[in-house]
């Protein structure tokens, strides 16, 4: 299931912080504070593959407006909890966000990844993708409007149009991420130092910077908002519908996680 509109309301709730950080205990996340670096792991115990369901859009809402009035976090890091998948299916204006991909990133999970202001990832057993044409929608969280920005319109319509997955190493070939690392360890390695040093910082440079980037690619507001009521709308779509209902036949619980560790070869299974 995807949330574009937790997306689209993440990126008009954000202003300037006011206030520090003080964070519940989450269902669908997992947080931990140092200092002025939040580390957000995405936590699903009902999914073996870390499906993004209500508890997660109610954290990410709640996380969001938390950090709205927050003045002392600089940093926050996006990773995953289940091995082999980050996300199966948000952004941030403030702070600096960092995503951390140790598995499959795909939907609204790679939205998520194209918003952040950095991605980083391990080259084992990850891939990206926007699964959203093969089931009879289109990317309506931002995805097909941050992809360009990263890997050029053409690329962005090869891998939008096609549903297809594309690997680590491609990713960082192209742009769609800044870095792959052989092992997770280097990949830990590497963010938590780039965190640490950005953290140094102050929050009046790092936000401006941020700001003046952003205002130069970032898509705008009113075109995330008209694209997420657009997805809505062709959620109605009575092929949409019917691509959705052989979807769920070729999903079960026994063959889950090999479908969606193999989602880009299943794809074409629904339209035989």
């Amino acid at each position: 299931m995807l949330f574009p509109h937790l997306v689209l309301a993440a990126i008009a709730a954000l202003a300037t912080p006011i206030s520090s950080l003080e964070l519940p205990k989450y269902k669908g996340l997992k947080t931990s504070l140092n200092s002025s670096i939040l580390r957000v792991t995405f936590h699903n115990p009902s999914s073996p593959v870390n499906l993004w369901n209500q508890d997660t859009q109610d954290d990410l809402t709640d996380l969001v407006s938390r950090l709205q009035r927050d003045n002392e976090t600089k940093v926050v890091i996006f990773n995953s909890d289940v091995p082999r998948f980050f996300m199966a299916h948000l952004d941030l204006s403030l702070p600096i966000t960092i995503g951390a991909v140790q598995g499959r990133a795909r939907g609204a999970g790679n939205e998520l990844l194209v918003a952040l202001d950095m991605r980083f990832a391990t080259k084992t057993d990850t891939v990206f993708g926007q699964p959203e044409v093969g089931s009879g929608l289109f990317p309506g969280g931002g995805g097909s409007q941050y992809l360009p920005g990263l890997i050029g319109r053409g690329r962005a319509m090869e891998y939008v149009l096609s549903s297809k997955d594309i690997s680590a190493s491609d990713a960082e070939r192209i742009g769609w991420i800044n870095k792959a690392f052989d092992t997770d360890a280097e990949l830990s390695d590497y963010v938590d130092k780039l965190a640490a040093r950005i953290s140094l910082f102050p929050l009046t440079a790092l936000y401006g910077a941020k700001r003046s980037i952003n205002r130069a690619v970032a898509p705008p507001l009113k075109h995330l908002l008209a694209d997420g009521r657009e997805f809505f709308k062709q959620q109605s779509d009575p092929l949409a519908q019917e691509i959705g209902k052989r979807a769920a036949a070729l999903i079960t619980n026994e063959t889950v996680v090999e479908v969606e560790l193999n989602l880009a070869d299943a794809i074409p299974l629904l339209y035989q």
